[in-house]
Formats: C-alpha cells, structure tokens, sequence
C-alpha cells in the first residue's frame, strides 16, 4: 500500500523545509502528493514554466524511498490568467461571477482555461512524466467541490443548447419527450433552451426556490454538466498519458457531493481516487464508500487521496474531534483491508495562513511530532507486515446497485424529504448486511450482474427499457433479486410510466403496485413478516406500496384500513427468485430478510459471527480465507466464532472467540479453507 501526505513545499521557508523533510524521511511512510494548489508558483507568468523547486523535493524524498504523486494545478488558476482573460471566470445559478480568490472559480467549459489547463498539464507531463522518483499524477483537485460544478456562463449555455440539439435531433422531439406541453412549456428552438435555475448542487444558492422547472430539462442539465466536468478532465488525463505511463487519476469528494458520475468519468483514468473525512472519536467508518470505490473500476483497488489526519479544526468547536489513540491506524487497515492502494493524511503539517489555516494535520504548526506522527510510524509498519496480502480478493456474491441518474432524479424531486435520502439507504442496506454477517460489494446499473447469487436494488426510481431487460434475465437464470418501493417509476427522459409499477416488471416480481404514500411519524402502519420458520412484527418506514398480484405475501400489513395488504412479496420467476419491498422495515426485520434470501442462495455467512460496530472483511488469497475485524465499539470487546481461526499478526491461534482492543484490529485465517475448497472446488 502507498501511505503517506499531503505536502505543501512552496509554503515553506528553507528551514522549514528541512524540518519537514527529516521527518518524512524518518516516518516510514512511502508517498507524498504535492503541487495541487501551486499553479502560479509553477507558471509565475505566461509561459515561464519553474519546477526546480519541486525538483529538489521530490528527489530528496525519492532517495530516501518516498515517491511523489504531482497534481495538475488547475483547481487555482494564477491572478494574471483570471485578470487577462476575465471570461474563464466561473457563472453561478443566481447569474453572479466569481471574483478570483479562494479556489475553483473557473469554466471547465471555457475554451481559453481549458488551453491553458493543457499547457500547463502538457508541461508537468514533459517535466515528471519519466522521473523515477515519482509514482502517478491527480489532475485538478475535488472538481466541482465548492458548488462549482454548474457553470452558467456564455460558453456553458451555448454548449448546453448544443448538447440538447445532438440528443433530441428536433425541438419538436424534445417537447413530446419532456412533457414541455404542461404549463404551456413548448419551444420553438434549442437556442431558446437555458441551464435550469434551480439546481441539486451542494452549497449553492436557489434565487426562485418556487421556481418549478421541467425535470427532464433539469435531469439534462445534470448529465450534461457532469459530462463536461469529464470532458475536462480527460483532456488533462490523455496528455498526461501520453508523456508517462505511470497512473493517472484524480479525486473526487463522497459518491455524489460534486454530482459527476464516477462510473462514467473513471473509465479514461487508471485509477479511482477520492477524499475521506470520517469521524475517528468512538465512531465506526463507514465503509460503504470504500465498497462503492472497489466497484467504480469493477473491483480494482483504489485511492484515498486525503484522509482525516487529526482534530482541532481551525481551533474552534466546528470542527473535528481528535482521533481516538490508535483511531488513525485503524482506520488505515481497514481502507486497506477494503481494497485501498493509496492510503494519503491531509496534511502533514497545520497551515499557518489560509483558508484552511489552524487546520488539523499529522504534525502541528510548531513541527514537533506527537502521537499522530508516531502512530503514522507505526502504522507504516504494520502495513509492511501486511504486504504479503496485498493481493488477496474479494469473493462477495452478494451486491448492492445504485446509479447516478436515480440519485439526480430524487434530488431534483425528492420523496419524502428529508427522510429519504437515495444514497443513504443504500448504504444502509450494505451496512444491514454487513451486521447480518454478509459482505457485499457495491455497483453501478450497467456492471455484470452474472457473478452475484443475490442483487439489492434500492429505489430504482429511473428504469429504463434496457435495465428492466437486464433485471429479467438475472432472474430468469437463477438470480435472486430484492428491489424496494420506488422501483421503475421513471424512464430514462425522468418522466413518469404510464405502466402500471414497477413498470415492465409486473411479470418479473409478480406484483402491480395498487396505491402508494410516504410514511411519516404520524401514519406509521404495522405488519408482519413470514420468513420461513420467523415471523417478526415491524412497522412501516419512509414509503409504502401496496401490492396485488399472484406472488407470495411474506410481509402483510396487519393494521388500518391497509390489514390485509402485501407489502413483502416473494415470486418464483424462471430459475431465480423476486423480492418487491413495498416499504422500510426495522433493522432487525431488515436482517432477518436478508439473511432468508441468502439463504435461499445458498450464500455461506462469515465464521465470525457479527457485532454491532464490529466489521468483519472476507478476502482469499491462494485458496485459503482471511477475515479482517475491526472493532469500533469504543472498548475492548470480543468476537465469537463458529471455528478456530489463526491470527495472522500476533501469530497465535483462537479457538472460540478472539479479543479486540478498543480501536484495535485483526487478520484471521480460516485454518481449514484449504482442505475444504480442495473438498468442494
């Protein structure tokens, strides 16, 4: 694993410099990411290109045996390019310009900032690109963090309206597709067409918040303004490939903070990066955004390119707490555990100055090091140990779906706001998993479904004639499948079927939905489940469907004028088996659910026997089976287990249950996989 910081060299005075580097060099770790922010340092005017003093930086390191991940600096153009071309400025919903100052106020679509963002990554390209001192480069930095993901300006609406032409062919094609006839909508041209003023982007500000605009244009504007992020992006990514062959990726924020499709905008990048600031005091990291990581590149190892580092933001009560001793460590294994290859801190030492100033980091702004630098130290040992795992896979047959269009389409009209948050319950389904003993990987729509026994699909709210294809042939060869309320609602133009739902897949559930309604505090309604030899008692959650057909009820709601109805079907379609959640159940019932099917599947849970806040990861390796734990109770516990299992780093062997430090962690080996694959290939 590459492990280490962000570093800022062109922020420091000679001796400072020093300082820094003899504690690099004596911290174990084997990558620093520099020069993200340092355009005008690099480019001080136009076409004056100096890299000598990140020269000097990273061959010291480089000898030392720490490699260099360079940036693209584009995420902060120079003053004298903003004052000589006022044009490339960024133009938000409201209409307003932003001045230069602070970061990402650029057009990623203006043609003359996407000129000089290639002459200056064509440069860095030339100059590090064969340097062997270094190991990949990041292009920009968060795009579109800062609500700046949804240019306004010239450039972007003409290039919308074009957009818009290449896709509909016809004005009159696009009116009927989009339903322009409501409210008297209709246009006479695409030139007539501009960006939605109301928009999902996080931070930003609605000038007409009852503004109603048509969804389908605002959808539109969402994979058009994502697109143009991507195309950006690749402009940098081809010449940067061009000029080395060493990895090229660059680092997005959360799975939809800046609103760009990662599945789409990873496929020209060698790699998928992202930025994570978890809680690291008695909290548990959730890990979902790492099982999403691993599925963006079909299950190829990924980068974090920030990580929480410490407390103390900015000295004041907004921000973090400090880590936990041993948080910091932990939660490197379990990014690795995951399937991280990049594990980065920001930032290895507090700003004085700046935005971020006073921010938290490795080491503080004094350079003395303290707990957090020691316990970098040690954790670059620990990985060192674990190296001989480093290429042990992931075996889940179990996967959760989302998808970029349903999350944009329930942003632009949420259901049941602010309860139902789309991304947030499907995560909630791989973390329910996940405590029912069961890992499960993560994936886009338009993965291979072919691998997995069992598929969980929250909210397909956008279902296209083509995915419902595909979910009846997963089914129809033998895959099990649960789909919750809100499923094809929506084809692909965000307008409404006239299908009765879960439409084109009445057939393949067994069900139409006969009437529907969001679940508040005050219309809560019980119902039972029938799970083979469980019955559970819950009350419904966030939505319900009511469901006639001819599938089998295993959830019955048991109270008010709905006593009577399914809300659970179970439906036998071909060789596989459907499931329509018709609402949201407690967690328990939820696990119960879960495990049924996995059952049904013939799907093994994991030896060590779950616990709430104890994660426990499946990898295999040669054939045997090794499970990370990670304990995130906040004290030392213990895990049970149904066999001996071996503990890789205190080489010892447990019997029936292993001991768990607080913010402590394993590697387990199953002792008898070998002899049992050998026995059932």
């Amino acid at each position: 694993m590459q492990y280490g910081v962000a570093y800022y060299p062109e922020h420091k005075t000679r001796e400072e410099l020093q300082q820094d580097l003899k504690l690099l060099k004596e911290s174990g770790i084997n990558t620093v990411r520099m020069g993200e922010f340092a355009w005008c340092k690099m480019e001080p005017k136009p076409g004056d290109y100096r890299f000598d003093w990140l020269d000097e930086v990273v061959t010291e390191l480089g000898e030392a045996g720490i490699k260099s991940i360079i940036c693209t600096p584009t995420a902060c153009p120079p003053a004298w390019l903003v004052y000589a071309h006022p044009e490339v400025l960024y133009v938000d919903n409201r209409g307003e310009a932003r001045p230069f100052g602070g970061r990402r106020f650029y057009c990623y679509n203006n043609p003359v900032y996407r000129e000089y963002s290639r002459k200056i990554t064509e440069e860095i390209g030339r100059h590090f690109g064969r340097n062997p001192f270094v190991s990949g480069f990041q292009i920009d930095n968060e795009p579109a963090q800062e609500a700046s993901g949804r240019c306004h300006c010239p450039a972007c609406k003409s290039k919308f309206q074009k957009y818009m032409e290449v896709k509909y062919k016809t004005i009159e094609e696009y009116n009927k597709r989009s339903g322009n006839i409501f409210w008297g909508q209709d246009y006479n041209s695409f030139d007539q067409i501009n960006p939605p003023v109301n928009t999902i982007e996080v931070s930003a500000e609605q000038t007409l918040p009852v503004y109603f605009e048509n969804p389908t244009l605002r959808l539109e504007f969402e994979r058009f303004a994502s697109d143009s992020q991507i195309e950006y992006q690749n402009i940098q990514a081809d010449i940067l490939h061009q000029y080395s062959d060493y990895p090229v990726t660059t680092n997005g924020t959360g799975l939809a903070t800046n609103s760009i499709d990662y599945y789409k905008s990873t496929k020209n990048l060698d790699v998928y990066g992202f930025d994570f600031y978890p809680g690291l005091r008695d909290a548990a990291v959730d890990s979902f955004p790492y099982a999403f990581a691993r599925g963006v590149k079909d299950g190829k190892a990924f980068w974090v390119m920030e990580f929480m580092s410490g407390g103390g933001h900015r000295f004041c009560g907004s921000g973090r707490v400090q880590p936990n001793p041993g948080a910091l460590k932990q939660a490197v294994i379990q990014s690795y555990a995951h399937g991280a290859d990049m594990m980065l801190h920001f930032q290895f030492r507090t700003f004085p100055f700046g935005a971020e100033q006073l921010n938290y980091a490795i080491v503080d702004m004094d350079g003395i090091p303290r707990r957090r630098y020691y316990e970098m130290q040690e954790t670059a040992r620990i990985l060192n140990q674990l190296k001989a795992y480093e290429h042990a896979e992931f075996v889940n047959e179990i996967a959760v779906c989302v998808d970029y269009d349903v999350h944009w389409a329930l942003r632009i009209k949420p259901v049941n706001d602010p309860d139902f948050n789309y991304l947030d319950y499907a995560g909630r389904m791989y973390n329910l998993l996940e405590d029912a003993g069961y890992n499960a990987d993560v994936i886009g729509y338009d993965a291979d479904f072919s691998g997995y026994k069992f598929l969980v699909i929250p909210s397909a709210f956008i279902a296209d004639r083509r995915f419902q294809e595909k979910l009846r042939r997963y089914v129809d060869n033998g895959g099990i499948l649960l789909s919750t309320f809100l499923t094809s609602a929506k084809n692909e133009d965000n307008v409404g079927y006239t299908d009765s739902l879960p439409a084109g897949l009445n057939d393949v559930f067994g069900v139409t939905v006969e009437e529907v309604e969001p679940v508040f505090e005050t219309n809560r309604t019980k119902l039972k489940l029938n799970l083979g030899n469980a019955v559970l008692e819950s009350s419904d959650g966030m939505w319900s469907d009511l469901l006639e057909g001819n599938a089998k009820a295993i959830g019955t709601y048991t109270q008010d004028y709905k006593t009577g109805a399914m809300a659970v079907s179970e439906h036998t379609y071909g060789k596989g088996t459907s499931c329509y959640l018709g609402t949201d159940v407690d967690d328990e019932s939820m696990m119960h659910l879960f495990a049924y099917f996995c059952e049904k599947a013939g799907i093994e849970k994991n030896p060590v026997c779950p616990k709430k806040k104890v994660e426990v990861i499946h990898r295999r390796q040669d054939g045997v089976d090794y499970y990370y734990v990670i304990n995130f109770t906040a004290k030392n516990t213990s895990l049970l287990l149904e066999e001996p299992m071996e503990d890789v780093l205190n080489h010892c062997t447990y019997q029936q249950e292993v001991p768990l430090d607080r913010n402590g962690f394993a590697l387990l080996k199953r002792i008898d996989s070998q002899l049992r694959f050998t026995a059932n290939p």
